[in-house]
């Protein structure tokens, strides 16, 4: 009897100590990996003023005259320093993006309000008239990452 005691000690202590050394994989390990903290865009909108459809939905973009000044409001939050804000365009949502602008940090304000940093960024509408251009916005931190990217549509008066 005292050898069957012992054999079966002996087999939950092997037991225990092979179970020890097991490591669990991580499935989100390989998944997701992070370079480091970016800026988030909150809202993009053209204009002076926040313009708003009967519905209360914002209306981000605007009909201009050709070759006016408009300003690209970007509304963000970031957890670091912020390097620069660009501004690029395209003919189409999926077009090739050409960079209109970059504007340096520093020119923003905190809005205690919508709890969001707000940068104007002035760009110039296209010469031609009736015609139509989207405008990317994205903002770069200071470890140079930059924030996803949001769009906006100016179009200018025929």
């Amino acid at each position: 009897m005292n050898k069957r005691i012992k054999v079966a000690l002996l087999s939950f202590a092997s037991l225990f100590l092979l179970s020890g050394c097991y490591k669990e994989p991580d499935l989100f390990e390989d998944l997701l990996t992070s370079n480091g903290k970016v800026a988030q865009i909150a809202v993009l909108w053209l204009g002076e003023t926040k313009t708003f459809s009967a519905a209360g939905v914002l209306q981000p973009g605007i009909t201009v005259d050709s070759a006016t000044t408009v300003n690209v409001n970007i509304e963000y939050t970031s957890e670091i320093a912020v390097k620069e804000f660009r501004i690029y365009s395209a003919a189409t949502t999926t077009g090739v993006q050409t960079l209109v602008t970059t504007l340096p940090a520093g020119t923003q304000k905190y809005d205690s309000e919508l709890r969001n940093y707000v940068v104007k960024v002035p760009v110039k509408a296209p010469l031609t008239k009736n015609m139509s251009l989207v405008l990317f916005a994205e903002v770069v931190a200071e470890n140079n990452l930059p924030s996803s990217q949001r769009n906006v549509t100016l179009k200018t008066n025929p």
